[in-house]
């Protein structure tokens, strides 16, 4: 090999060499911090909870006890269990000749729609004792949006109410209806609202066939409104919490801002609805749901990337909000950083006081002064920590 040679080999050689480092040198310099999602509950075991619930004019003592606890409801079981996530959805029913028979709002992880949906029940309706119980069970196993059947996967159903079913020859048979539950997975849970011997004979039967549990409540739902000294800063963490929401999607241009601004807007709205709307209690545990859950909003890119559903680094620059469109890659990674940051302290100081208010919660129990021990939320929460441990989640 000639000197020449060798020059020309070593040259190439430093070259090369000197562009490795380089470039090694660039992409060091603009990778994007790493933001690490949180981990809310990573097992991969699921609920599925429809709550077919009779909204006739004898029924708005337990309408307005589900408006209070169904956050509290769901907290409980996302606090004691291993559940990575929670669908709910709600089958409204009363009777023919009524402003309507059902209504259904299928399973979703949208509990704030689910809480929004509850706000708008009204006790109306009815007149006679029986109502279309039947068409309200049928609507419940067929038409909520049930997910198939898996061993780490369950799906539990509440029929509540105080009336027992008209005999419509052209409507399915509860009976008939709760052995079809069975076979597709769902537990068929009763509870009943009064005394009603009547209701009481079917309630059971069909908790039977549902291979599942019937419970005898208050007329009124026995839900009593407990309110406590953290009630009030919860909330206000909870509007604090909902402020942080960034929405993104839809895309360029004027179409994509304007989806962008509607998603920001329905989140305002929903916020300034439930302050405005909800009792004291019913907010502070919103809120704590907020902190718990990893899908507490829909459309919220810090959710996203925090549960790592998404990577800021694969949305396009189209779908970001404007404020962040403007910046670098590196830029855009430190102020979602920072707005992680921000987020995570709100988060820690709702779950901090949420501590001290299950304490105090604790203690108005002991007192006597918690509540019906058998009210709506007492039987819906027993079933649910029974049928759980029977799924194998703990």
């Amino acid at each position: 090999m000639t000197k020449f040679t060798v020059r020309i080999l070593t040259a190439v050689i430093t070259f090369t060499i000197g562009v490795a480092i380089a470039t090694a040198w660039v992409f060091n310099r603009t990778e994007e911090p790493r933001i690490e999602p949180l981990e809310l509950g990573s097992t991969g075991s699921t609920m599925e909870m429809v709550f077919v619930l009779d909204t006739t004019g004898s029924m708005g003592g337990l309408l307005n006890g589900a408006k209070q606890r169904i956050w509290g409801i769901v907290n409980g079981v996302m606090q004691t269990s291993s559940l990575s996530s929670v669908k709910v959805g709600l089958v409204a029913y009363r009777d023919r000749g009524d402003r309507y028979i059902t209504q259904v709002l299928p399973l979703t992880e949208d509990l704030d729609k689910v809480y929004s949906t509850l706000m708008e029940y009204e006790a109306e309706g009815g007149g006679d004792e029986a109502e279309n119980v039947r068409r309200a069970l049928a609507q419940g196993v067929a038409n909520a949006g049930w997910s198939q059947p898996s061993a780490n996967h369950a799906q539990i159903l509440f029929l509540v109410g105080d009336a027992p079913p008209h005999d419509y020859a052209d409507e399915q048979d509860p009976l008939t209806t709760a052995d079809l539950a069975v076979k597709q997975g769902i537990i068929v849970n009763t509870i009943q609202c009064g005394t009603s011997a009547t209701t009481k004979e079917v309630w059971e039967a069909i908790a039977r066939r549902g291979q599942g549990q019937y419970f005898l409540i208050p007329q009124n739902g026995g839900v009593q409104r407990v309110s406590t000294p953290y009630d009030e800063q919860l909330s206000q963490l909870g509007t604090r919490l909902g402020g942080t929401f960034l929405a993104y999607g839809g895309g360029a241009g004027a179409e994509g801002e304007s989806y962008r601004a509607a998603r920001k807007e329905v989140s305002e709205r929903v916020e300034a609805s439930v302050a405005a709307l909800s009792a004291p209690e019913a907010k502070a545990e919103r809120t704590v749901n907020k902190a718990l859950n990893s899908k507490a909003y829909v459309g919220d890119l810090l959710q996203d990337i925090e549960n790592g559903s998404t990577k800021l680094a694969v949305v396009k620059d189209a779908d970001l909000p404007s404020e962040l469109q403007k910046l670098s890659a590196e830029e855009r990674a430190k102020e979602i950083e920072k707005r992680l940051a921000e987020r995570s302290e709100i988060r820690k100081q709702i779950l901090a006081l949420s501590k001290q208010r299950d304490d105090y919660l604790a203690t108005q129990v002991k007192q006597g002064k918690g509540g019906a021990q058998n009210g709506f939320d007492v039987a819906v929460s027993a079933a649910l920590r029974e049928q759980l441990a029977k799924k194998g989640i703990k």
